[in-house]
């Protein structure tokens, strides 16, 4: 039978100290793996076999701007070099950050293949970050029904900024923009508004007022509207022959690049990373099972690899390694004493706060591209930890008296002792022994009810056997 919980906190609690030692090591192995996938690049190669004939690529962009989509966009536009007339990049997104916006554009303009934008399907926008990538194409187009602008600057959370800040940040957003519709031949001014006054424009008003293109039902029709344009690219004027009667191939988010995407969320990035911490210490204070640990370092690794695709600081990760660490030294440096686990918790719930920039004041973004941890995670969190670690510590200062737990090497100590019945023997039960509840059955397969009190005749692992006093037996066995 498997042992109380009781029982397997006594036995933990009296390892020895190279137990203590090998434990700690496995758990510092098992955190190093994390962290490592924290600092590694991820790599991951496109699910396209590109041909060399020349057609049209197709590229789908229908998420948050954020490194993750960043990664994914210079690496299918990398791909297409040389090998492809055009790239159609399909787009809806409501925003993100603005860095990774800057990359995204800077890639575009930098491409040697003519690029087009294609704000679709219908109810689609290009929002916010969506409007930069956009005018940076060689062709913006846009399906009925679509919308693009509303890029003006914020905080974080979505924040307004202070009116120094924003006034900076509003600047600098105009500026790029400025200078990508300079070099598109695109509306200067009302490019701005989307910036000073978050405009936005229809389909239909963006290509009167000159952000837009063209106005189209499907690619079909687009790449007919392209044939025989000339457009300016990085290696100089290209004039699109044959698109209608190219080859269409298409490339979308693969499986690893959406996990990636999934994960890229900080709120759950913390999260794993707060489960899989509490699960390692689980593992260590009753090593052996390995189940605990397992869970924990995955948790650990996807919860890293998460933040490794945001934009982080180092010192919420020193936070975050410090309170794993100290909730571990509560196990081990003076049991039960409280200080180490209560500045565990407050560790952690500061490196969920430090984890990610400030955006009001280091990284203004725009709409869209939240990198922050939700304050009512972290007090979530925070509380969660808190009282695991109350309850932590109070199991170890019980297991900390002198004579209040028997160790399973002293338990043939019990032999010959009376306890007392809690749970009912008929024949397994459990008794009260040596200030706590031990599995038992008795051995002449009677039974006995709560409250009377039997004798112990043997230990059988962690299961004592009892014999019934004859005047404590309410049912005989058949």
């Amino acid at each position: 039978m498997t042992p109380t919980s009781h029982q397997i906190s006594s036995f933990t609690a009296n390892r020895k100290t190279c137990g203590h030692r090998i434990r700690l090591t496995f758990a510092l192995a098992l955190l190093t793996i994390g962290l490592i996938s924290l600092i590694l690049p991820t790599h991951t190669s496109s699910g396209q076999s590109l041909t060399s004939d020349r057609g049209v690529y197709l590229i789908q962009l229908d998420r948050a701007i954020d490194p993750v989509s960043e990664r994914y966009l210079g690496r299918e536009l990398d791909a297409a070099q040389e090998q492809f007339a055009l790239v159609v990049i399909v787009l809806d997104t409501p925003g993100g950050l603005l860095e990774s916006t800057r990359s995204m554009v800077n890639a575009i303009l930098e491409s040697r293949v003519p690029i087009a934008v294609y704000v679709s399907p219908s109810g689609a926008h290009a929002a916010s970050a969506g409007t930069f990538i956009g005018a940076a194409a060689n062709i913006l187009a846009m399906a009925p029904v679509t919308e693009i602008g509303a890029a003006a600057v914020v905080g974080g959370q979505g924040e307004d900024l202070g009116e120094t800040l924003q006034v900076k940040a509003n600047e600098d957003a105009a500026a790029l923009l400025r200078g990508i519709a300079e070099k598109r031949g695109r509306n200067v001014d009302a490019l701005e508004a989307t910036v000073f006054e978050a405009k936005a424009y229809s389909a239909e008003e963006a290509v009167e007022i000159g952000i837009a293109d063209v106005v189209v039902n499907d690619i079909d029709e687009l790449l007919h509207w392209a044939e025989g344009r000339t457009v300016e690219t990085a290696s100089g004027p290209v004039t699109l022959e044959d698109l209608q009667h190219s080859r269409i191939e298409e490339s979308e988010y693969s499986i690893w690049d959406r996990m990636l995407s999934a994960i890229a969320n900080p709120n759950l990035a913390f999260l794993l990373i707060s489960l899989g911490g509490l699960a390692l210490i689980v593992e260590i204070w009753n090593f052996g099972s390995f189940i605990p640990g397992t869970i924990g370092v995955v948790l650990l690794v996807v919860g890293f690899a998460g933040v490794g695709q945001l934009p982080f600081q180092w010192a919420g990760v020193v936070l975050i390694v410090l309170a794993l660490a100290l909730l571990v030294a509560e196990i081990f440096v003076t049991p039960g004493f409280g200080f180490f686990g209560i500045a565990g918790a407050i560790a952690l719930v500061l490196g969920g706060l430090f984890l990610f920039p400030f955006p009001s004041i280091e990284a203004p973004e725009l709409p869209g591209g939240q990198i922050q941890v939700s304050r009512w995670l972290l007090a979530a969190v925070g509380v969660v930890v808190l009282l695991f670690m109350i309850w932590l510590i109070r199991e170890l200062r019980i297991a900390a008296r002198p004579g209040s737990y028997m160790p399973a090497g002293t338990s043939d100590t019990l032999v010959g002792s009376s306890v007392s019945v809690t749970n009912a023997l008929s024949p397994m039960g459990e008794v009260y022994a040596a200030g706590e509840h031990w599995t038992a059955r008795t051995s002449d397969r009677s039974s006995v009810d709560v409250g009377m009190t039997v004798r112990v005749v043997d230990v059988d692992g962690v299961t004592l056997v009892v014999e019934s006093e004859s005047e404590n037996i309410s049912v005989s066995a058949d």
